[in-house]
């Protein structure tokens, strides 16, 4: 029988170990108990981290209701006047923009006044601030409406990064915004405060993925998207959209109107020749843009609907989603009163403005001026029929009503701005 070679035992330790001995051993006699009890500790967490244990309690969202501040009358607005604080472009690049969605606020305050009745206690008011071009003026803006002119409500353009400082202050103040922004990201997060006029980006780039890739069968794609906030979300829902219905991923390119190369553009555009073309941008980036794209005009063209509110020349036809427009006597009424105050057919912006100051007007003869009863009455529920049809919000603050996919004709579009 063969034993195994026997183990040759340590020699001494070196004369620096065995100095050290005693001292390693009392720190183990300490250590040792600390060190027992965290693996005791880790060894629960680690099995909970190899399964995913069914939790022992789940809740329902729709059961949760929101509570907030005070909605006694000691936390009313003080005075016989409401004012509804509105955030525009009236100075710049934009400002023919923000004087045109101005004119559409207080068209919807006169009729407003015009319908009063004499039950009504508080007058109402509109004050308009410049949400400008210069990092953080459009929070400043908001907090003056807030704190010097004692708004109930604040409505803010289509600027989806303007609707996030709203969203942030009007979680830390407690006042009711309506943004005409498409980002669907600041009602994700469930703030209360906060509700979205219009279609979202990822309501349009459904509907424009499902029309370009299963109704007419297209698979040459170019999406070109504004190299800003705005652009960046709305192409990623678009990618997303697509993705979803196992469409052909479309060849992307990010636009700057400041420095992208149109002619380069241009002959990408020729180069690839493609079926369809989406364009994510505002209206300014649009305008640039939509003469370029004329080199491929073959090519179906589809907008956002912040680019939309830029109409090209009829004879180069685009679609966009929106909100079905209805054909009522209060939508056509509207409009012919807006061209004849403006000159030009009201965008979508221009409707969902009205809507909004006129939405906000009904929601304080109910509840009177509090902010937190006004919140409450918006995410009632209940349903409003104005000139962009009828529609209501979520629990969430999301728009709920009809979108569709609408040409340049449908109905007939003038260069707004």
């Amino acid at each position: 029988m063969i034993r195994p070679p026997a183990k040759s035992r340590p020699g001494p330790a070196t004369s620096r170990c065995a100095r050290s001995g005693p001292l390693s051993v009392l720190l183990l006699r300490k250590l040792l108990p600390a060190l027992f009890a965290l693996v005791l500790i880790a060894v629960p967490v680690f099995a909970q981290s190899e399964s995913s244990p069914t939790p022992y309690a789940s809740m329902n969202r729709d059961n949760v209701a929101y509570r907030g501040p005070d909605r006694s009358s000691a936390k009313d607005l003080f005075g016989n006047v409401t004012t509804i604080g509105i955030l525009l472009p009236l100075q710049g690049a934009r400002a023919a923009q923000g004087t045109a969605l101005q004119t559409a606020a207080q068209m919807a305050l006169d009729d407003e006044v015009a319908s009063a009745t004499g039950t009504t206690t508080h007058r109402l008011a509109l004050a308009f601030r410049d949400e400008s071009e210069h990092w953080g003026q459009a929070s400043s803006e908001m907090v003056q409406l807030i704190d010097q002119q004692q708004a109930i409500a604040l409505i803010t353009p289509a600027d989806g990064s303007i609707a996030h400082q709203a969203e942030q202050i009007a979680n830390k103040i407690g006042i009711p915004i309506l943004t005409l922004s498409s980002d669907a990201t600041t009602t994700r997060i469930n703030i209360p405060w906060i509700f979205r006029l219009g279609s979202s980006d990822a309501d349009q780039a459904q509907l424009i993925a499902t029309d370009i890739y299963q109704q007419r069968n297209l698979r040459k794609v170019f999406l070109i998207a504004e190299d800003d906030h705005d652009g960046r979300v709305g192409a990623e829902e678009f990618l997303r959209a697509v993705n979803s219905i196992h469409g052909v991923p479309p060849e992307r390119a990010d636009f700057n109107p400041a420095t992208s190369d149109l002619a380069a553009l241009g002959d990408r555009l020729k180069s690839m020749r493609p079926d369809a073309i989406v364009l994510w941008a505002g209206p300014e980036a649009a305008a640039t843009l939509l003469p370029t794209l004329q080199a491929v005009p073959s090519a179906v063209t589809y907008l956002s609907s912040k680019a939309a509110q830029f109409s090209p020349q009829p004879s180069q036809p685009w679609f966009s989603a929106s909100l079905l427009v209805p054909t009522t006597d209060r939508a056509l009424n509207f409009a012919a009163r807006y061209r004849q105050q403006t000159g030009l057919e009201p965008t979508v912006a221009a409707r969902h403005i009205y809507d909004a100051v006129r939405l906000l007007a009904a929601a304080v003869h109910v509840a009177g001026p509090n902010r937190a009863r006004v919140r409450d009455y918006l995410a009632s529920g209940a349903s409003y029929c104005g000139v962009t049809g009828a529609f209501s919000f979520d629990k969430a603050g999301n728009l709920k009503g009809e979108y569709v996919l609408q040409s340049a004709a449908e109905p007939p579009i003038q260069a707004a701005f």
